[in-house]
Order: structure tokens, then sequence, then C-alpha cells
């Protein structure tokens, strides 16, 4: 019984003594997976340009594709374009709406905020990915072979 306590004792001042998370170790996480996002940023203008160079061309195209319903895919380009830049306008809000300046809050209050904001840059990174997958799947349709 005296081994059963003392072990018990030792756990739970293990566990009181560890050290809890720094806000710096999640904000410095928060960073890196903000560059991350921002490689995919480059992939959204890259997509946007393709899809506004393939709405200006569309009747050159329509004659390389007999049958192209050209005001389908008008409609289908604009809102891809569209939605593209919406995701854009989601990320820049995100980094306007940032504040890795925690000055006056405690450690902990640090780190729930900077907890908050990596699940909204992992909500925008999703959106990325998915807007990126759907407009690369519709380009394709249209490369060259």
């Amino acid at each position: 019984m005296k081994k059963t306590t003392i072990l018990v004792l030792i756990s739970l001042l293990a566990i009181a003594c560890q050290q809890q998370i720094s806000y710096k170790q999640v904000r410095d996480e928060i960073m890196n997976y903000h560059d991350e996002v921002m490689a995919d940023h480059g992939k959204i203008l890259k997509n946007q340009l393709r899809l506004d160079t393939l709405l200006r061309d569309l009747s050159s195209v329509a004659l390389s594709r007999p049958g192209l319903d050209t005001v389908s895919e008008k409609r289908t380009i604009t809102e891809m374009r569209e939605r593209l830049q919406k995701s854009e306008e989601t990320m820049n809000d995100w980094m306007h709406q940032f504040e890795p300046d925690v000055t006056g809050k405690s450690n902990e209050e640090a780190v729930q905020y900077f907890k908050k904001e990596k699940a909204k840059i992992a909500a925008i990174d999703s959106l990325y990915k998915a807007e990126i997958s759907a407009s690369d799947t519709y380009l394709s349709k249209f490369r060259k072979p």
C-alpha cells in the first residue's frame, strides 16, 4: 500500500512539474504553417491567370474544339475564378487580423489565442488545396496533347 501511494505521489509530482507549452512555440508553428500555405498561394495566382487567359481566348479554343459550349464554359471559368479569388481574400483577411504580439496576455491566454489561429489557418489550407485541385482538374481538359 505504501509503495502504491508513493508511486501515485511521484506521478502527480511529475505531472505538476511538467513545463507548460510556451506561446512562442505555438506561434512559431503557426508561422511555419502560414509559410507552407503561402507556397500554395502562388498556385492560386497561377491558376487564376490561366483561367483569365482561357476566358480571353475561349473563342479561339472553340474553333479547335467543335461542340464546345462556350456559354457554359464561360460560366464555369468565371465561377472558378471567383472561388480562387475568394480563397485568396480569406488568406489576406486572416493575415490582416492575425496578431502575433500578445503583450498583456498570460502565456495560457496567448497559447489559446494561437491555437484558435492555427485552426483558422488549417481551414484556409484545406480551402486552398480544394480550390487548387478543382481548378487544376478543370484546366487539365484544355491542355494541348
